[in-house]
């Protein structure tokens, strides 16, 4: 299996004030890009997770692992559609059987090239910080220092951190 270009560094942490926290994130200049309701389907791999994203925003399947380095996530890419095929959603349930799923509420965000969503799930409040290169044009290192960075800037603690997977 081989992975993909794409590279991110990731961390997720529990809110405790939504409101605030998107407060936050409007007084540093990040561009609100939506809300959207989402439902993700796990699929049963060998190696990492594979899922399908359906979103009003995003929806996607992608198959992936995420590696901790130091406190934070780097994720490793092996797939990644976007707005997949009727054909494509069937071969997974052909090929894979389902292990779970859950939905969420995420609010998507931008600061520069990091994407930041605060998600609601079951009434508890999280943010993600995706520090996200596509093309192979940054490094490793920038993209865990943009992560840092916002966490920094968003105030979270390291108390607050939890691993990034919701399922």
């Amino acid at each position: 299996m081989t992975a993909l270009s794409y590279q991110d560094f990731t961390l997720k942490a529990r809110v405790s004030d939504l409101e605030k926290m998107e407060k936050a994130l409007l007084a540093i200049n990040a561009t609100y890009i939506g809300l959207d309701w989402q439902r993700d389907i796990y699929f049963s791999v060998a190696k990492g997770k594979l899922k399908w994203r359906q979103g009003i925003i995003e929806n996607l399947i992608t198959h992936y692992k995420r590696v901790d380095e130091n406190g934070l996530e780097k994720t490793v890419v092996y797939r990644y559609d976007l707005n997949p095929t009727p054909e494509q959603i069937n071969e997974l349930y052909h090929r894979h059987g389902e292990i779970g799923s859950f939905e969420k509420e995420r609010r998507i965000f931008y600061l520069n090239k990091v994407k930041i969503h605060l998600d609601t799930i079951d009434k508890q409040n999280f943010v993600e910080i995706e520090a996200i290169d596509r093309t192979g044009e940054q490094s490793a290192g920038q993209l865990r220092v943009q992560c840092l960075v916002t966490k920094e800037k968003l105030g979270i603690e390291d108390a607050d951190l939890i691993r990034t997977g919701y399922f």
